[in-house]
């Protein structure tokens, strides 16, 4: 694991969202440009729904759902791990594993997944307006993202960068 990765991803994602882009398309945008992963042009155009909690409803944070997403599509049961496809129940619960593991993480730091909730407690707790404390946990979900692909063993000959 390359700890100057992990802090790379962090000032990148911060620059993305505070450039314009909405919380999920800076950390597909900075998880490529800190990994030699590349992802399909419709799946990073996916990524615009999840803004402002999903379509700006303020449902689930989108910086949220973009890190479990883009878990979900690295960790995939048909995955191969040593040659071998992860396919059926075991596969299954170590994709549901995964999730849960990154959902806990999120909520532990942020004690909700609501992104209204977040908006109001950020704006009582820290006096901050609207919007400003979401570089941070965009920052957050990036890192843990990029930490999960290391720990997973996702990414390749990613300590030679």
């Amino acid at each position: 694991m390359n700890s100057q990765n992990l802090n790379k991803i962090e000032e990148l994602v911060k620059e993305y969202f505070e450039s314009g882009y909405y919380c999920s398309e800076a950390i597909i945008k900075a998880f490529e440009d800190v990994t030699s992963f590349k992802f399909s042009d419709d799946f990073k155009l996916s990524m615009t729904i999840l803004g402002e909690g999903i379509g700006e409803t303020g449902c689930i944070c989108g910086a949220l759902s973009a890190m479990i997403i883009i878990s979900g599509f690295l960790a995939n049961r048909d995955n191969l791990k040593n040659g071998v496809p992860l396919n059926g129940k075991v596969a299954k619960i170590k994709v549901m594993g995964i999730g849960n593991t990154l959902m806990d993480k999120f909520k532990s730091k942020f004690q909700t997944t609501c992104c209204k909730t977040i908006k109001k407690r950020a704006e009582i707790a820290f006096g901050i307006g609207q919007y400003r404390h979401c570089a941070e946990i965009t920052a957050f979900c990036a890192r843990t993202l990029l930490q999960m692909a290391y720990d997973e063993k996702w990414l390749e000959n990613e300590n030679e960068r």
